[in-house]
């Protein structure tokens, strides 16, 4: 048993390169700092937290916290320093020390924080909400710490309402939510399958065997998955909803095609019956198969490694489902007993898939051009929407806004400055007068930033420093230290006091390292992109920058990542298709005519999306190679079919309204069943995904109607040769 071995990652930049910048970058801080990944727990209150119940629970979350290993440090407002030079000693005491017993001491104590650099960073404006901030030290899990986190949290309970944030708890809770997603999403497709199928075939046969093909193509992806060694990431969940959509198409047509066949009455024999579905289409399926493979292993091209694996795993459980549906349902149909009778319609039915299939056939041989025409046109109005399209990797928005996790991620955005931190890294001489009064510049431009949250600088923490030291009628209180000499003996001072853990955060040990810590006051890529711009702008040409790095950053290089992946994976797999049609019906004009509905899907897909603000994301770039690999299968089936009907009649529109009647009811039951498979993920916990399932159930909806309609009327305007010569070369 293979499957034990399946883990989950959450994490994307772990699948970023690591030869990528940030990374390597990421790895140089945290040799220096340590842990790089802040932890937030937030209490709030509807008055005021700096009340009695407020500040005791505040003590003992964070005398719990520290005990939990992998919490390399742990502050709160009680850390905060009221540093004062009195009589000729420097006193340091908290800043909140006493709980304020009336409006008057409240009053006195708000505006002491608000002058209070270090301070401010714990409490929001408002003084309705403080902040517990963690350190997580990098080689322990998500899993550990969270759940040390959210245990300490229970066993301290209090009336403030109490909120955890920051990247650890997003991905512990991605983890978590995926679990779910799998638990719940995969019964729920193969009973919407089991549904579709009997309400198409209203058939035993119809039901079983596509569904006993599912289950063992699943059962095979994840089994390989776990051989391989591969993890389980966000667009994994992708996988068994794919196979559940997708691998009973075959054996969808292969029932159709018995039905049909049953319904004519000429055969009496379930053996030579099943043979006969054998033989018919082995190849349209084996071609279609193809093409759906390929389509997937259009995600090969992709940078990030979980859209790779997601298309050799798809596309390997294609291939076993294309092989049972070929081999397995045949040999079972035969050794089942001859129908007396078969729920099926035939040419002259008047059911509404048959209406709806001869008023196409109508059109399509009637009024060709003007087909073509709508299509043309409603493809150049979609086009408009590509100008709209934005990216966005943004991790925060993969929650509801009513979830408990996204108010935490509002409340610490809105109230705290957010909790992705980027670095800017200083070696050298950090604490010369010159380096320190550039980074006193950066910090104050940097402050003044619309993307930026909380800046800790290290000239900040000297400027509060000298308040101890001198009186505030001295003109050096409040400024920075006016020699190297002078700086070292401020952070001694501080160190000798018991709070070295502070200064750890942005001078190292040595003084050769220093930081500007910056947060982002949201996780979107706008702001991200706003904010590194606008940090290498302010620091630029400074001698003594190291890099400029941060967690919060990577979602950045993996959007750009997204657009190549995108545009490569489109490519080769629309490169793969082409080739592959072109071989099969030996004429370019197939291939380029089989990729008519796919770019007419891909167009509108795309200017859907940018018209109705739904953005690029790590899941939806996937869609295209997904997209393109299932949709090209309608056009395959209808040549196919049309093919064989032209050699008979010698008729276009005869061959048309043949083809629509017979094999256009399996394809519309083919679509009907991936739409199906696809819809299940409005389910989803995750808003990425319930997108995705909106935007399959569109983009098949494309090719669908483009197969049945803009395909026959192309036909019918050009009579491709390789259509009606084809046939004629096989029996030469």
């Amino acid at each position: 048993m293979q499957y034990s071995r399946l883990t989950i990652n959450p994490s994307f930049d772990e699948y970023i390169p690591d030869g990528v910048s940030n990374r390597i970058n990421l790895r140089k801080i945290d040799s220096i700092f340590g842990g790089r990944e802040k932890i937030m727990v937030i209490l709030e209150d509807d008055n005021t937290i700096l009340n009695t119940a407020g500040m005791e629970r505040i003590d003992r979350l964070a005398e719990a916290f520290k005990e939990i290993p992998g919490i390399e440090r742990c502050l709160t407002v009680r850390d905060a320093l009221d540093i004062r030079y009195e009589n000729g000693i420097t006193s340091m005491d908290p800043v909140v020390e006493e709980i304020p017993q009336d409006t008057e001491q409240l009053d006195s104590l708000k505006k002491k924080i608000l002058a209070n650099s270090m301070a401010r960073r714990f409490l929001s404006d408002d003084f309705t909400a403080a902040a517990i901030i963690l350190t997580k030290a990098n080689d322990i899990s998500d899993e550990e710490i969270i759940s040390s986190v959210q245990q300490v949290i229970k066993e301290n309970p209090g009336p403030q309402r109490t909120y955890i944030g920051g990247l650890a708890y997003i991905r512990y809770t991605i983890r978590k939510d995926i679990r779910k997603d799998l638990m719940r999403l995969l019964p729920a497709g193969l009973l919407l399958m089991l549904l579709m199928l009997y309400l198409s075939f209203r058939d035993w046969k119809g039901v079983i065997l596509p569904f006993v093909v599912v289950i063992l193509s699943i059962v095979y992806a994840f089994g390989l998955m776990a051989l391989l060694g591969w993890e389980i990431a966000l667009i994994t969940v992708l996988l068994p909803i794919i196979l559940i959509a997708v691998a009973n198409d075959y054996g969808i047509h292969l029932i159709n095609l018995y039905q049909e066949k049953v319904g004519s009455g000429r055969y009496t024999d379930m053996k030579q019956l099943a043979a006969s579905l054998y033989q018919d289409l082995k190849k349209p399926i084996l071609i279609t198969g193809l093409t759906t493979m390929g389509g997937l292993l259009g995600l090969l091209s992709h940078k990030l490694r979980p859209a790779a694996q997601l298309g050799i795993l798809s596309a390997a459980g294609i291939a076993f489902a294309l092989l049972l549906s070929l081999y397995l349902i045949p040999v079972l149909l035969s050794y089942t007993r001859y129908p007396e009778k078969i729920r099926v319609r035939n040419e002259s039915s008047s059911s509404f898939i048959q209406r709806i299939l001869s008023l196409f056939s109508r059109w399509t041989t009637l009024h060709p051009k003007r087909v073509v025409g709508v299509f043309l046109i409603i493809t150049l109005a979609g086009a408009g929407g590509f100008f709209l399209l934005k990216i966005n990797t943004n991790t925060e928005e993969y929650f509801g806004k009513k979830s408990g996790i996204r108010k935490g991620i509002d409340l610490i955005n809105c109230k705290f400055g957010g909790s992705q931190y980027v670095s800017i890294l200083f070696r050298g001489d950090v604490l010369s007068p010159e380096m320190l009064r550039r980074m006193d510049r950066y910090t104050r431009e940097i402050a003044a930033l619309p993307e930026a949250g909380q800046v800790i600088s290290p000239s900040a923490f000297l400027r509060e420093l000298s308040k101890g030291l001198y009186p505030p009628d001295d003109p050096h209180y409040g400024t920075l230290p006016a020699t190297e000499a002078a700086a070292i003996q401020y952070l001694e001072l501080f160190s000798w006091s018991g709070y070295s853990d502070q200064v750890a955060q942005f001078i190292d040990l040595n003084n050769t390292h220093a930081r500007l810590l910056v947060s982002l006051k949201d996780g979107s890529n706008e702001t991200g992109k706003s904010l590194l711009s606008s940090l290498r702008r302010i620091t630029a040409g400074d001698p003594q920058l190291v890099c400029i790095a941060g967690a919060g950053l990577s979602k950045i290089q993996i959007a750009d990542m997204l657009v190549g992946g995108q545009i490569s994976s489109l490519l080769l797999a629309f490169a793969i298709i082409f080739l592959l049609i072109t071989l099969i019906f030996r004429s370019v004009v197939a291939g380029l005519q089989s990729a008519l509905p796919l770019v007419v899907s891909i167009v509108l897909l795309f200017g859907l999306m940018g018209y109705g603000g739904i953005p690029l994301d790590i899941v939806n770039t996937l869609l295209s190679s997904i997209m393109i690999g299932v949709g090209v299968d309608y056009t395959i089936h209808f040549l196919w079919r049309y093919r064989s009907e032209y050699a008979i009649t010698h008729n276009t529109a005869q061959a048309i309204t043949r083809t629509m009647h017979t094999t256009g009811r399996g394809i519309i039951f083919n679509a009907l069943s991936v739409i199906t498979g696809f819809s299940v993920l409005i389910l989803s916990g995750f808003a990425p995904l319930r997108f995705f399932g909106l935007l399959v159930v569109v983009s098949i909806f494309v090719c669908l109607i483009s197969a049945l309609l803009l395909i026959p009327a192309l036909i019918t305007l050009t009579k491709p040769r390789y259509l009606e010569t084809a046939i004629k070369q096989e029996k030469s």
